[in-house]
């Protein structure tokens, strides 16, 4: 989704509510482009939408899991997987969006030149009771990082598209809250980036 950065504030206030682009307010910066996941899954809250500081894009990221439900696991041992992810901004601040109560921060990732520009999310939607499960993101040199997980062989999903111009600035994930030890947990199951102008 391409949003002109002449168009008024009052009709990208009326696009964002008709569309549910961001939740209690919108981006505090301008952008140009919304990134959406083509595997993500349609369960849960989206969180806040949440920006890098003005004039800084995010150069890296990490990924709080939960380890992979084994099948021969009971019930009562649901694992979520993907729990929440964190924008590491070249300034060296962090942004995150709605996150789920399970699992563990994993280490960061960094472009090694320049900014993340795309990313590709992995989402088990049948027979496994996590949803999103893997996340990787490519930089503006080329280079696609994937994470430093604990799970061998993890999926990669299909690829959205790239910011056209400029880098990814913010984020907003879609989780859901925890259902207890006999729900059906999901946690983080979509997200979207946003690409801010150069």
């Amino acid at each position: 989704m391409l949003v002109p950065l002449s168009t008024p504030l009052c009709l990208l206030l009326a696009l964002g509510g008709a569309l549910g682009v961001w939740g209690k307010a919108p981006p505090s910066r301008p952008y140009n482009q919304i990134l959406t996941a083509p595997s993500g899954a349609p369960w849960g809250v989206w969180g806040p939408v949440e920006m890098c500081p003005e004039g800084t894009y995010a150069n890296g990221f990490a990924l709080k899991l939960q380890p992979h439900q084994e099948e021969d696991a009971p019930k009562e041992e649901n694992k979520t997987a993907l729990n929440g992810v964190r924008l590491h901004c070249s300034d060296g601040t962090t942004v995150q969006s709605g996150v789920g109560a399970r699992g563990r921060w994993l280490r960061t990732r960094y472009c090694p030149r320049g900014y993340i520009r795309a990313f590709s999310l992995h989402v088990e939607h049948a027979g496994d009771r996590a949803a999103a499960t893997d996340l990787r993101m490519a930089c503006s040199d080329g280079e696609v990082l994937a994470r430093a997980g604990d799970r061998a062989g993890a999926s990669e999903g299909p690829w959205g598209d790239a910011c056209i111009s400029g880098s990814v600035c913010g984020l907003q994930s879609r989780v859901t809250e925890p259902l207890g030890p006999w729900g059906n947990d999901a946690a983080l199951n979509d997200i979207r980036f946003f690409c801010c102008p150069p």
